[in-house]
């Protein structure tokens, strides 16, 4: 007897109009604290120089979901070898996102949350290279995000270095650099 799978088929703007809630999902994590809060906490940081003003995450972050959830939907729709991997490396992907506001504005961890911005790089590269080796079409929805967070990793490492740590109770990490020269 066969077996019938269903099978939804989403077009571009659904699959955009999903990004959009997602993000919007994502950042519900940061409403934990105040907005007086966050504004206090990311105006008193050291911020790294190169930084983009603060309304460019959540396009860039609406974007980056976008390419996330259509290499999701042609993971899920294939038969890749490695179907079983991106997934999971997806599956890290959204951990992090959805995490990573309340390691950031709640918990206030500069350090946590370079780690967390280092694993979504790390987690984004390994995508796109296991995906480019099946399907190169599919690896190039793994790109905005590899830049996006190598990028945000170098923001998230200076603010590492550069801020105290009140969730870990440590000083800036360059102090304890500067300690042992």
């Amino acid at each position: 007897m066969k077996t019938e799978t269903m099978s939804i088929k989403l077009k571009w703007w659904q699959v955009a109009l999903i990004a959009v809630a997602v993000s919007a999902l994502g950042s519900l994590s940061a409403l934990m604290s105040s907005k007086k809060q966050r504004k206090v906490y990311t105006n008193d940081l050291e911020q790294a120089p190169w930084s983009p003003p603060a309304w460019v995450f959540g396009p860039a972050w609406t974007i980056n979901n976008y390419f996330l959830l259509q290499a999701l939907r042609r993971i899920i729709e294939s038969d890749l070898p490695e179907k079983k991997k991106l997934l999971w490396l997806q599956a890290g992907i959204w951990v992090v996102f959805f995490s990573f506001n309340y390691v950031y504005f709640k918990k206030k961890s500069p350090v946590l949350a370079d780690v967390w911005t280092m694993t979504d790089t790390v987690l984004a590269i390994a995508s796109l290279l296991v995906s480019a080796k099946a399907d190169k079409r599919l690896s190039l929805n793994y790109l905005p995000l590899t830049l996006w967070t190598s990028f945000a990793s170098t923001l998230s490492g200076y603010q590492a270095l550069k801020n105290p740590d009140p969730a870990l109770g440590t000083k800036p990490l360059l102090e304890y650099m500067h300690q042992t020269n």
